[in-house]
């Protein structure tokens, strides 16, 4: 059997720079284990760079290196590292070979989810992020002592030690009073990257920090952005700082946010034609999905990538994941009336109906509560959305009133009341983007409220008014205003089409260009051709250049532009043909073809 050692509750663990408290929790756990007829396990768990060779060093048990260390030894032996299967099939038949004995092995993934574990009885201990008073201490020790240089480590480690240190010595060594974000970023990317290098050996370089960048991929997503080779994918999906999602792959926070920045910093041209394509991939998707939240994930993240500023700003003011959202659960009475009230101060509603509210939504089948949580769960906002259901909700009836009969029995959810404490303004930002997405998810969105600035957000995304209810229903001198808008998956890529960034070129206009200049290569007057910065040079050159690319992929595209554009050697089923390729196999290598040339004679025409 697997236990997982419960872990210390916020207020209880107060780490520090010493991780006195989980040193404690793995004796504990040693303790627990030493029952058994055969060895005590103890695994320590955590993220990339959390402090899990520190703990195992404060504990100063002797350390086991399973090429060299033969089996046997006094006392708890420490296994550190085992953030591969290959290390941890070692670590199996060291201890195999004991055969008795206690161990303490730490890994970034438990061993449970590791071949050859499964069935062995062990403790789990799981090390979490430092809370930020702990991060703040380790910054004045490392010499980060500034509130300003403070707070930016704070928000930029997530937690993370390891990634303090990086930034701790980033800003030291460049001595600037507003250090760049993205420049602080990358030094602590770069450092994770490298850390990450035995998990990731046969991984692309460049694959975590454009998963990072464009907000997930799947396989057909990363191979057309960057021609990823066959079982690449499925060695990026094993990595202990990835996560799956509904659109594909995703990487953890917060790492996702420092890979992010970094990119942007360093690569901030290529970035937004990464995001452009990306959008425009997501876009052919969302025609193809019936799946109701697949399209809400897909519709969110096109509008990350290519949505208006305003929008953005609406949406990912938190993109260093502050702030989750989660359903209210027993046991949070108290934070819901707490941010009702702060909901009645902050609009002037009369107390009375606001506590009228509170207790017709708690009195329906489903309550619509859900709560913007800190990194330490503690709730700092709120929204209510109450299925668009007759049966069982005795709120809809005040926020909707006469217009109760063309909107309900449609499906969806009504949007009542948001609240957010003004610590955490960013907050606002997940709770609308939880709104958004339940709302495309559902099929239908409602939204009643007398507060001027969230009527104007609700017109902003595209909400039609109907109307304005016919009481003032908190007794606030104003009626409530009513907006609403149904999800299809016939008029989502329109709605998405309104929404996007008026600054920005259309997704794949750049590849457009390229495609067209190079289908009129051959027709005289129509693409220069001469001189060395001509566009035709520019394209003939880029499109060998890729031919004789070391990459297989790259190659091979290269390839089918040169024959079918250069040379015009065939139509398209004939060069597939010859050139044993599958037409899906075809297609996917001409258009990464026409975006890595558009790449290149991009670089050329705007070099750094």
């Amino acid at each position: 059997m697997i236990r997982t050692y419960p872990r210390s509750s916020p207020a209880e663990s107060q780490p520090g720079l010493n991780p006195l408290d989980p040193a404690r929790c793995v004796v504990r756990a040693l303790d627990e284990a030493d029952g058994g007829p055969g060895a005590a396990i103890v695994n320590v768990v955590g993220p990339l760079g959390v402090g899990k060779s520190r703990l195992l060093a404060t504990l100063a048990y002797d350390f086991v290196d399973l090429d060299r260390t033969p089996a046997g030894g006094r006392g708890p032996l420490a296994i550190d590292g085992v953030d591969t299967d290959h290390r941890a099939a070692a670590a199996a038949r060291f201890v195999d070979r004991t055969r008795h004995g206690r161990f303490v092995i730490a890994g970034r993934l438990p061993l449970a989810t590791r071949p050859g574990w499964a069935h062995r009885p062990l403790v789990t201990v799981e090390l979490g992020p430092w809370p930020p008073a702990g991060i703040r201490a380790l910054a004045a020790a490392l010499g980060v002592t500034g509130p300003a240089h403070a707070g930016l480590v704070v928000r930029l480690s997530g937690g993370i030690p390891l990634v303090t240190d990086s930034l701790c010595r980033a800003i030291r060594r460049d001595a600037e009073p507003e250090p760049p974000e993205g420049a602080l970023a990358d030094a602590a990317a770069t450092e994770v990257l490298r850390r990450l290098g035995a998990e990731s050996r046969g991984i692309p370089p460049e694959a975590l920090p454009i998963v990072a960048a464009v907000d997930g991929a799947d396989e057909d997503l990363l191979t057309a952005l960057i021609g990823l080779r066959p079982k690449a994918f499925t060695r990026l999906r094993r990595l202990s700082v990835i996560r799956p999602d509904r659109h594909g792959l995703t990487v953890a926070e917060p790492y996702r946010t420092l890979f992010d920045l970094a990119y942007r910093w360093r690569h901030p041209v290529r970035r937004d034609e990464l995001a452009a394509r990306a959008a425009e991939h997501r876009h052919r998707q969302l025609a193809r999905t019936a799946d109701p939240p697949l399209r809400a994930r897909l519709a969110d993240q096109v509008l990350y990538l290519s949505g208006s500023r305003r929008a953005r700003r609406d949406l990912y003011a938190d993109e260093r994941a502050e702030f989750s959202v989660r359903r209210a659960v027993d046991g949070d009475d108290e934070a819901i009336g707490r941010l009702m009230r702060l909901w009645g101060e902050h609009e002037g509603l009369a107390e009375r109906q606001v506590e009228r509210m509170r207790e017709l939504w708690l009195s329906g089948a489903d309550h619509g509560f859900h709560l913007a949580v800190d990194t330490d769960d503690h709730p700092v906002g709120m929204v209510n959305l109450t299925p668009l259901d007759p049966v069982g909700a005795p709120a809809l009836e005040p926020l909707l009133q006469q217009h109760a009969d063309t909107l309900l029995d449609l499906g969806g959810s009504v949007v009542g009341m948001m609240a957010v404490e003004p610590r955490a303004a960013r907050a606002q930002a997940a709770l609308v983007r939880h709104i958004l997405t339940t709302g495309i998810a559902g099929g239908r969105l409602v939204v009643s409220t007398p507060w001027v600035p969230y009527q104007e957000m609700s017109a902003r995304f595209g909400l039609r008014r109907v109307g304005d209810t016919r009481h003032d229903l908190y007794r606030c001198g104003r009626p409530s205003a009513l907006y609403a808008r149904t999800f299809t998956g016939r008029n989502l890529p329109a709605w998405l089409h309104r929404m996007r960034d008026p600054y920005a070129e259309g997704p794949g206009r750049a590849a457009e260009l390229v495609r067209t200049a190079l289908r009129d290569l051959r027709r005289r007057g129509r693409t220069a051709a001469s001189g060395p910065q001509a566009p035709a040079v520019l394209l003939r050159e880029a499109v060998e250049a890729l031919a004789s690319s070391a990459s297989a992929v790259d190659a091979e595209a290269g390839e089918i532009l040169r024959l079918y554009y250069l040379s015009r050697a065939g139509g398209h089923d004939l060069l597939a043909h010859r050139l044993h390729l599958s037409r899906a196999t075809y297609f996917r290598r001409l258009e990464y073809g026409i975006g890595k040339v558009a790449e290149a004679v991009g670089r050329a025409l705007d070099p750094p």
